[in-house]
């Protein structure tokens, strides 16, 4: 099979860079908060000779400074699996040999030749691409002809353009590469990210797949490859290498649909726990950012469905450690967990803003409708104003101050732990990992939909918060405030399922052939309802009784 694949903006990713060379060059202030390429030329183009200004900074950021590129999620993996099977790779790119308004010179060809170098393009044992099939062309009719001439079975571009060229050959497959609306393009297949592409072109991921990515951070012989069921966003596989040793093996949601650093964040606080001798979690091994792999410690051991007492304590002492460890460390190394709810502005806001987005499907699910607008809504409008006026004011607005705070997972509970013949626990899944409210790890361990605990470890578990965070004098008020709007924010979460792009999430994870989309959405629409109720019979209640 012949693939022909366009370069800039198809392969590569600019959006980072480009802002760096603009700040660096005075086109923008320090203080310009935009994101993404587009916004930013949009930006330029608004000032005084903007265009200009525009065109300079292209040909700084495709010469000078090509190599602080980032290579497009997900095109490492779809290049390595191409490699495996043997399927040839073209590059065709219209990209003249000297950018606009550049004195010195650069050659933007001789650069993207030199960032696909320092990227192994061209190395047999990686991506494995010949340098005479990488082609630049002056003009957009010579780039087609090119793709004409190579008899590609497929070619993937980021411009519509590329394909209205009336030479454009009839018998290669498109797919239009970004956001654009599907229903404006004829006989062109249009997909938002690498992985959708990869599996238009090659189907399903295989453990062979996994095994030919994993070569670059796995030194040892695999032996066997299985993938783990039933975890969540990220797909995970046990490898077995030679010796009778395990690893874990994560891929990390697609970071164009979820562009959270997830594989940073949790690499960064396993290895920073490890080196503050919090040992009961798994050993980060290695990674690779481009391919959004890690690579962990296998943790033997069963799921914790019946929590008991001793589980609850090994718990209560895990948060005591991170509270610990939050006292110790400079804060500035740590970023905010995912989704911190540091206010109760903050934690209305994200309730508010999933309500907003659930909305927005409501139209193509009459059911999801009527909940919002009869369920979830009225009982939504009392929680608010109630918890609100109940909030210590220290933090309904502003941030809670950062001594308050404490370390977190973000996702911390016996549904992300395993538990050893030794009955000791080890926590996993630390991808939302930083600071957070303790409130919100309290109230989330009490809430969550995988841990359904039994009353009395309720109450012992939030007695042993009590004491925990005791320093805080309005940890208490501010706890009893928040826990009827934790739990309005898990009767949104769970219908994720409504929503296209986080639907997407669990179908990468799980697999398109094993996730049954329709099935899930009537079970987690089953648990809102079930939340709003706990809710109705907890509000302004202990909801431990």
């Amino acid at each position: 099979m012949n693939i022909g694949i366009d370069f800039d903006n198809t392969i590569v990713k600019y959006d980072n860079l480009f802002k760096k060379v603009a700040l660096t060059e005075g086109f923008i202030k320090e203080s310009w908060n935009g994101n993404g390429k587009t916004v930013l030329r949009n930006h330029l183009r608004r000032q005084p000779d903007g265009e200009t200004t525009w065109m300079k900074l292209q040909g700084l950021v495709y010469g000078k400074h090509m190599l602080g590129a980032e290579i497009m999620p997900g095109v490492a993996n779809f290049l390595l699996s191409c490699n495996m099977r043997k399927y040839r790779i073209f590059i065709v790119s219209h990209k003249t040999e000297y950018g606009h308004f550049d004195p010195e010179k650069f050659s933007l060809r001789r650069e993207a030749l030199k960032w696909m170098e320092i990227r192994r393009f061209f190395d047999p044992e990686y991506f494995g691409l010949d340098r005479e099939n990488v082609f630049f062309a002056d003009t957009r009719e010579e780039k087609v002809n090119k793709i004409a001439q190579l008899k590609c079975d497929w070619f993937i571009d980021d411009l519509p353009e590329v394909f209205d060229e009336k030479h454009f050959p009839n018998s290669t497959n498109k797919i239009l590469f970004g956001s654009y609306t599907p229903e404006q393009f004829q006989n062109i297949t249009v997909l938002n990210s690498w992985r959708k592409i990869s599996e238009k072109i090659l189907g399903q991921i295989t453990n062979q797949d996994v095994v030919f990515w994993a070569k670059d951070i796995v030194d040892e012989s695999m032996e066997n490859v299985e993938k783990i069921q039933g975890r969540g966003n990220s797909t995970v596989y046990k490898i077995d290498v030679s010796g009778k040793k395990s690893y874990v093996l994560k891929h990390y949601p697609d970071q164009l649909v979820d562009n959270r650093p997830r594989l940073e964040t949790e690499f960064k606080a396993l290895h920073m726990l490890y080196e503050h001798g919090i040992k009961n979690v798994p050993q980060p091994i290695e990674k690779n950012r481009d391919l959004n792999l890690g690579l962990y410690e296998w943790i033997n051991g069963k799921k914790v469905d019946k929590p008991i007492v001793d589980d609850l304590d090994q718990a209560v002492q895990f948060a005591e450690k991170l509270y610990i460890l939050s006292k110790q460390i400079d804060g500035n190394l740590i970023g905010i967990a995912s989704e911190a709810c540091l206010s109760a502005y903050e934690l209305i806001s994200q309730i508010e803003n999933r309500y907003s987005r659930l909305n927005t499907q409501s139209n193509e699910h009459m059911e999801l409708a009527i909940f919002l607008e009869e369920v979830f809504d009225p009982l939504w409008k009392k929680v608010k104003n109630e918890s609100t006026s109940l909030w210590p004011e220290e933090s309904r607005i502003q941030n809670l101050p950062q001594n308050k705070q404490t370390l977190s997972s973000s996702d911390f509970g016996f549904h992300n732990c395993v538990k050893a013949s030794d009955s000791s626990l080890t926590f996993l899944d630390f991808d939302y990992f930083g600071w957070d409210d303790p409130v919100k790890l309290t109230a989330d361990f009490i809430w969550h939909p995988a841990m359904n605990l039994k009353i009395e470890l309720k109450k012992k578990w939030n007695a042993a918060m009590l004491k925990l965070f005791s320093d805080d004098p309005y940890f208490e008020e501010r706890l009893n405030a928040a826990m009827p709007l934790y739990g309005m924010r898990w009767a949104l979460i769970v219908l994720n399922e409504f929503l296209p792009e986080l639907a997407q999430k669990r179908r990468d994870a799980y697999g398109s052939k094993e996730y049954d989309l329709k099935k899930r959405q009537r079970v987690q629409f089953k648990k809102a309802s079930q939340y709003c109720e706990r809710v109705k019979n907890t509000v302004f209640r202990s909801a431990f009784a």
